[in-house]
């Protein structure tokens, strides 16, 4: 776990500090306090590595640069800024700033953590109205390397007089002028007057705030490391946290002074060693934070944090390493030469115990009756979706049952949001209230659009929970989707809360999409122990082998997956990165006037390669003069120039406009403030409603030409391009190899990649997370001598005892989905094969006088039906069984076909048929031709007579 450190304090006149002095030094600048005319120069100060100012209207695109808003253009000149806000205050004890001071995490690179800074300082100044005023700063001396971090002013009164629509900010204050003092700055009385979180409450969301984004920005990062926003005391630490020096004291440090605070550190650091060697459970709280199954490396690390003494820490580490909290799960395995083959795996007495509950009330649950919905019911919803394929019928059915939870295990693209609509729609009929719930909005957003679920996050339902609000009850079901996503810890809260209410929990989700910020793997635990119905059946793709190779991506068989496309050519390798960006382009460009209304999407997890991308796609355009008439606009990812033709991608959420993040859609006009756009459909793109998009309102959008795999989670386009990188890993590669409908390439660079193994071996990484509940525990139990109550054991035991027995059933039930999904494929496909064959044949048919070459060719297309059914006699003899179940009438001529035991000789027998009675049509047709023709010559010679 990274290093969590965030503190917010005023900058104060009764201390004798300034705005203009404490903006000077940390920005390292010269400024000039106008109120007294004091001159702060520490412009040849080292350690500032950027500085800068936003403003509230500003914003931070993906590739983290700024845009300028519309505000106050004056309160960009720091010099200016701070003296206003010196002169905004008139008391000698006012407070005439705010600070904030944040660690950056290390593990990110100086362009991260300058992203990371901007997009937090953007969100406090959007927030509350104000000037940020952003340093940040880099470690100093060889002592602390690891010590980069921001200093973040904020002025105490707003720049704006008041929001506008969609949030913005409106009317700037005029040069010199400051407004209304910001809500961290009132009194709590008058907070809550005004119905506003009181002073400690905005506190403590700005610390998680800076949690989430740092957060975000470290799984952006691929990292897997995070921060908690927690202090030790609400985490019941003991262990002293990392100490912070501040300003002066950093400076003294630099002067080769002794600081009070390192030795406050360094005393911090025996108190905490000695603490480790009396209470070890201290850092195996702190590691299960993160994980519930470690080894003895993330010991080590975690140790290092507090400990830097060699003696110290490997007396620690031994303390920790005999702890009894300790829980040793599986051994250390050696090879026959004495070498260690896998580290020894453990948890903690404290995670075993909330595993096993959640375990323990999923078993209650999963026995417990109740919830069923009337069989009428359920079949009322299937049958208004007569397009739901088998699969997802029996899901419906599934979590329809009496059971109090179920779980649905669904590969992407297998349709399990249409599964919940109809599930929704009989719990409704049934009686019960149904609600959603994922761990991001986005999701929860979508599980509500998707299968009309109304949905909030799960942190919501836990603040509602402990206010004593929205409590679950017996005749609710409440489904959580992306359920992959969610930790032990946080399941488990939810399934004891649906437990003790008797309510009913649906777990949704695909275990191998993304993996879980908190401990543990809890969804794939669950799943295992409840059971499941598995949605393996792909829609997405046309191609019989792509969607085995989807399947093969979703079962983290990476290498197989990408070896089905590297057979057919749709992995291909350059010599250097920008060969392969080139390529990308290249064929874009070709598909594009090869098919211009298919649809297609490049894809990249690098911001910075979905950027060049973008551009060099659209320079090729716009100088084969595809886009012309273009306007340049100021976007929330920098200016931007759209054109007639342009793709665009939609990357915010608005009601007014009907879109969301991630839309994609095609520019059909570009006025000097408007966009007018077509958005994409299901049909095809730009085939959907338009949208006449005022840059001035809502400027959140981008070139839709590439995007980033994260924002392609859910998109389904004819053709996909995929840029590989060192950054992905299996999870990121199963979602970009799965967009498509036709087809998908993967493009590598050989400077990164040397072979196809190679590149196997990188994107088959996982970042999947373990449970206690992998291992015997009723092994470990009797090893360590934990304390297991009678029905615990028995649950653990049943748990271990029969995973292999489970998996194994499971196995085998997923095989037999898949042969059985593969035969109704195949026979589905014979029918449209017949259907297609037939109607050829009978359009040819009546030119058989006229060309009977051409009738001829049709023919024997339609004989050769019977060695296609002798290929594919799996099918066949499956459509036999099952014709009415795919559309084949009783008597019809496929009917006769399949009955017959000779399918040439019926098929000839057919076309005997249909040729004779086509022969006899014709030659009556010839006779009514000879007829009216012999009538038209006796009306002609009549004529002639009587003139």
């Amino acid at each position: 776990m990274a290093i969590y450190h965030l503190s917010m304090k005023p900058v104060a006149r009764g201390s004798g500090r300034s705005a203009v002095a404490a903006a000077a030094y940390r920005a390292a600048d010269r400024l000039e306090n106008a109120r007294d005319g004091m001159v702060h120069d520490f412009s040849r100060r080292h350690g500032v590595e950027h500085a800068e100012i936003i403003l509230p209207n500003d914003t931070v695109a993906a590739d983290g640069t700024v845009v300028h808003g519309v505000g106050p253009e004056w309160a960009r000149d720091r010099s200016a800024l701070w003296n206003a806000a010196e002169l905004a205050e008139r008391r000698k004890d006012a407070r005439v700033a705010r600070e904030i001071e944040v660690a950056l995490p290390h593990e990110l690179s100086a362009e991260q953590r300058l992203a990371l800074t901007r997009d937090f300082a953007q969100a406090l100044a959007r927030q509350y109205g104000v000037a940020v005023d952003f340093a940040i700063h880099a470690p100093h001396g060889h002592t602390d390397v690891r010590n980069h971090h921001a200093h973040i002013l904020l002025t105490t009164r707003r720049m704006m007089i008041g929001r506008g629509e969609a949030g913005r900010w409106i009317g700037a204050m005029p040069a010199g002028f400051l407004g209304e003092k910001s809500e961290l700055e009132l009194e709590n009385k008058k907070l809550q007057a005004l119905g506003l979180p009181t002073s400690h409450e905005q506190l403590r969301d700005i610390r998680s705030g800076w949690e989430q984004r740092t957060n975000e920005h470290l799984v952006r990062a691929g990292l897997d490391v995070r921060i908690d926003h927690r202090s030790h005391q609400e985490r019941g630490l003991e262990i002293e946290p990392t100490q912070h020096m501040g300003v002066n004291a950093t400076q003294m440090e630099r002067r080769g002074k002794v600081v009070s605070r390192v030795r406050i550190d360094e005393d911090a650091a025996k108190r905490n060693a000695a603490l480790i060697r009396e209470r070890p459970d201290q850092v195996l709280t702190l590691i299960t934070g993160e994980k519930s199954v470690f080894d003895r490396h993330d010991v080590a690390r975690a140790l290092h944090r507090y400990i830097g003494d060699a003696d110290a820490f490997q007396a620690a580490f031994a303390t920790v390493m005999a702890s009894p909290a300790l829980v040793e799960l599986r051994a250390e395995q050696r090879d026959e030469r004495g070498r260690v083959i896998e580290q020894a795996r453990y948890s903690t007495r404290e995670m075993v115990g909330i595993e096993r509950d959640m375990a323990i009330s999923a078993d209650r649950m999963a026995q417990g009756r109740g919830f069923g919905v009337a069989g009428r019911r359920v079949e009322a919803a299937i049958e208004t979706r007569p397009f739901l394929a088998d699969e997802q019928r029996a899901a419906i059915e599934h979590v329809c049952g009496p059971e109090r939870i179920s779980a649905v295990v669904g590969l992407a693209g297998a349709g399990k949001s249409t599964m919940l609509a109809a599930a929704r729609e009989a719990w409704v009929a049934q009686g019960y209230r149904v609600h959603g719930a994922a761990l991001a909005g986005k999701a929860a957003e979508g599980l509500e659009e998707s299968a009309g679920i109304a949905s909030r996050t799960l942190a919501s339902w836990e603040r509602g929970w402990e206010r004593g609000f929205d409590r679950l009850g017996p005749r609710d079901v409440l489904v959580i989707d992306e359920a992959g996503m969610v930790g032990s810890k946080q399941l488990s809260r939810f399934i004891t809360e649906a437990d003790r209410a008797g309510a009913k929990i649906v777990l949704v989700g695909d275990p191998e999409q993304l993996q879980p910020i908190g401990p543990g793997a809890a969804f794939r635990a669950v799943a295992e122990r409840v059971g499941f119905v598995d949605l393996a059946e792909i829609r997405r793709q046309r191609e019989v082998w792509q969607r085995a190779a989807s399947v093969a991506f979703g079962r983290h068989q990476t290498e197989e997956g990408l070896r089905a496309y590297a057979e057919r050519d749709a992995v291909r390798f350059e010599a250097t990165a920008a060969d392969a960006r080139a390529a990308i382009v290249r064929d874009v460009l070709a598909d594009m006037e090869a098919r211009p209304d298919g649809s297609r999407l490049v894809l990249a997890h690098r911001n910075a390669d979905v950027r060049d991308l973008n551009e060099a796609i659209r320079t090729v355009r716009r100088e084969r003069g595809a886009l012309t008439d273009e306007r340049v606009y100021r976007t929330t990812e920098g200016e931007r120039a759209f054109a007639p033709g342009d793709r665009l991608l939609f990357r915010e959420n608005n009601r007014e406009l009907g879109v969301k993040n991630g839309m994609l859609g095609t520019v059909e006009l570009a006025e000097d403030d408007r966009l007018l756009v077509w958005l994409d459909s299901p049909s095809g793109p730009g085939r959907g409603r338009s949208v006449s998009v005022s840059m001035a309102d809502y400027a959140a959008v981008d070139h839709g030409y590439a995007t980033t795999i994260h924002k392609a989670q859910g998109a389904t386009v004819d053709r996909a391009y995929v840029l590989a990188s060192g950054t992905m890993d299996r999870h990121l590669t199963y979602v970009a190899m799965t967009r498509h409908r036709d087809g998908v390439t993967l493009y590598a660079d050989r400077e990164e990649f040397s072979t196809v193994a190679a590149l196997s071996a990188r994107l088959s990484r996982s970042q999947a997370k373990e449970t206690t509940l992998d291992y015997d525990r009723a092994d470990y139990a009797h090893r360590r001598g934990l304390d297991v109550r009678p029905r615990e054991a028995v649950v653990a035991h049943e748990i271990a005892a029969g995973r292999a027995g489970f998996r194994e059933r499971y196995e085998a039930h997923r095989q037999q989905q898949a042969a059985e999904a593969a035969r109704n494929k195949g026979a589905h496909g014979l029918v449209r094969e017949w259907a297609r064959r037939s109607e050829a044949y009978n359009k040819a048919l009546p030119g058989l006088a006229a060309d009977p070459t051409l009738v001829g060719g049709a023919r024997a297309e339609l004989l050769g039906f019977e060695q296609l059914l002798d290929r594919h006699s799996e099918a066949a003899q499956w459509l036999r069984a099952r014709g009415h179940d795919f559309g084949v009438k009783d008597g019809s001529a496929l009917a006769q076909v399949l009955a017959s035991p000779d399918a040439g000789r019926a098929i000839g027998r057919l076309i005997e048929g249909a040729e004779e009675r086509m022969r006899g049509q014709l030659a009556r047709e010839a006779e009514r031709v000879a007829a009216r023709k012999q009538q038209e010559r006796s009306v002609s010679r009549d004529r002639g007579m009587s003139m």
